[in-house]
């Protein structure tokens, strides 16, 4: 039997098509099992994710309350501490009234003092232990130096001197300036003197010589400091020096800095401000400073006293001499006391960045 051209044709066309539904049977499976096997891939992926996010929240979690768990634990053993510690001192208690009682409040004021001058001002409790008549010349020279280490402490916290010249619209002093007294040691102790500008002052110290003689002869001459933007110029005068207490009365006017320069935007001149108050060994710097209408801070700090400490024998001192040193502090534009309310939220946001 022939075949005809038709059953060729037939035949041809039904072998041409066994290979294309091939290929659409295989498209489908590829296809599904792509499907099967991404679908495992992404339900791993995510529950890997969602238990590494739940591990950091976890630990930011433990952590968190580690660190509130230490600050409240901190919080409740100063508490105690400083209950303990004042108690003594301001209240009444029957177990201090004995020989060694000034002893004892001293050692509580040091304690006070290093673990607390952040938050409280201890100055006026470290000046009652200080001028106790019984107390002894030794506990007097340890709290006054505790107290020259607290300052010092808390003066390199404030110690920014290049943030602090910035903005500054002219050439600024240096941040703190030295102020030496000095007087003859044969002169009484507790006889008030005056003190007198014994050299030209410059930027960067200024030198009293003091006495408790009147000299009609002396001249005047006023100790002048500028602030560090150039806005406030004070003015310093220095009487009733105590060597026996190491206090001194302060006496400081500020103006407006003739320095400061005008022009658009610049600040408005300042209303001049009189200051009056007695420096005395225990004011720091957290505590004890001024603030003028035009936003600056100042301060004045005992920070070294010659001779430290009786008897003076050179040559670790000269016996002929006494000589105190003070600093006078500008602060940073930011510094608030802890004690203080804050009145310009602004600055304090731009000092956060916030």
């Amino acid at each position: 039997m022939s075949d005809t051209p038709e059953d060729i044709a037939a035949v041809a066309g039904v072998a041409d098509s066994k290979p294309s539904s091939a290929n659409q049977d295989r498209t489908p499976l590829w296809l599904d099992a792509a499907g099967k096997f991404a679908l495992p891939v992404m339900t791993a992926i995510v529950a890997l994710a969602g238990t590494y996010l739940t591990t950091t929240i976890n630990e930011q979690n433990n952590l968190r309350d580690t660190i509130n768990q230490r600050e409240q634990a901190e919080s409740a053993l100063r508490t105690s501490m400083f209950r303990e510690l004042v108690s003594p001192v301001v209240g009444d208690n029957g177990a201090m009234a004995d020989g060694n009682r000034p002893e004892r409040l001293a050692l509580m004021a040091e304690l006070l003092v290093l673990n607390f001058h952040e938050h409280f001002d201890l100055g006026p409790l470290m000046l009652y232990v200080d001028e106790l008549a019984d107390q002894t010349a030794a506990n007097r020279n340890r709290l006054r130096s505790i107290s020259r280490r607290v300052i010092s402490r808390q003066l390199a916290g404030l110690s920014r001197a290049e943030e602090l010249r910035k903005g500054a619209q002219c050439a600024a002093e240096r941040t703190d300036v030295d102020i030496w007294l000095m007087s003859d040691a044969s002169e009484p102790l507790d006889q008030p003197q005056t003190c007198d500008v014994a050299s030209p002052a410059d930027s960067k110290s200024a030198y009293f010589l003091c006495s408790s003689k009147q000299q009609e002869s002396a001249v005047l001459a006023p100790f002048t400091v500028s602030s560090l933007d150039c806005q406030d110029r004070l003015t310093i005068l220095l009487a009733d020096l105590n060597w026996a207490s190491n206090t001194v009365r302060v006496l400081a006017t500020s103006a407006p800095d003739p320095k400061a320069t005008g022009g658009p935007g610049a600040p408005e001149p300042t209303i001049p401000e009189f200051v009056e108050f007695t420096l005395s060994p225990y004011a720091m710097p957290f505590s004890d400073n001024t603030l003028l209408r035009s936003g600056n801070r100042f301060g004045i700090y005992l920070r070294q006293i010659e001779p430290s400490r009786e008897p003076c024998t050179p040559p670790a001192c000269d016996p002929t001499t006494r000589l105190m040193r003070l600093s006078l502090i500008w602060f940073p534009r930011d510094f608030i006391p802890p004690r203080e309310r804050p009145t310009d939220f602004g600055e304090i946001r731009d000092a956060l960045k916030l």
